[in-house]
């Protein structure tokens, strides 16, 4: 028999104390502040209720710790490249036979604009198997000037082969950043440049194919 006034408590009910922090099964917390109180001292309760209220929330915020950093999301580039093979007044190449370990995080398609008229550029970026960046940059605009673009204005390195090609390479360190360069006869300006390592921007570099 429940006497007059007791408090009944369900089975598996928590009880908790005025100003406590409930912490639900799924992790989310719930601030319980404040409890009735007389007309005598309903106002000291209500100050301190309220600064008990500030105190916990701010312990549940401390205690929150921060998100992991969002993995990469990768996305796809076949609608640029459709563009760029229809656009391009030279012969497009494109990345082919990576390991699905290349994450594909960028591509931008330009025509025209601060490369100059009738040019058509691609950046195509990709995230290494070692998290590390290595983008392709290609088009037909001035090779100089969009080589110092692309490279930072980096120091001149010794040349590499790659595929029986001839490769100009440069390296930031300032930017911790490496580069290799080319441009074909036919007036195409490939640049493989990132943070990605030296074997990294070879195996892009070796990668490119015909579009």
């Amino acid at each position: 028999m429940q006497h007059p006034g007791a408090l009944l408590v369900h089975p598996g009910a928590l009880l908790v104390h005025p100003g406590a922090l409930v912490v639900h099964p799924v992790g989310r917390a719930t601030l319980c502040c404040g409890e009735p109180g007389t007309a005598v001292n309903r106002v000291v309760r209500g100050g301190l209720s309220a600064l008990g209220c500030l105190l916990a929330a701010a312990v549940a915020v401390v205690a929150i710790p921060a998100p992991h950093a969002a993995e990469p999301v990768t996305v796809s580039y076949r609608a640029d490249l459709d563009r760029l093979t229809r656009l391009a007044p030279y012969p497009a190449v494109a990345p082919r036979g990576l390991p699905a370990s290349w994450q594909p995080v960028g591509s931008g398609l330009a025509v025209g604009g601060a490369n100059g008229a009738g040019t058509v550029t691609w950046a195509l970026d990709y995230m290494t198997p070692d998290g590390l960046l290595a983008s392709l940059e290609e088009t037909n605009a001035n090779p100089a000037a969009f080589v110092r673009r692309m490279t930072n204005g980096g120091t001149v390195l010794p040349p590499s082969s790659v595929n029986g090609q001839a490769w100009n390479l440069s390296a930031t360190p300032a930017r911790g950043q490496r580069s290799m360069y080319r441009t074909s006869p036919a007036g195409v300006t490939l640049v493989v440049t990132g943070n990605a390592t030296w074997p990294e921007l070879r195996q892009l570099a070796a990668s490119l194919r015909p579009a």
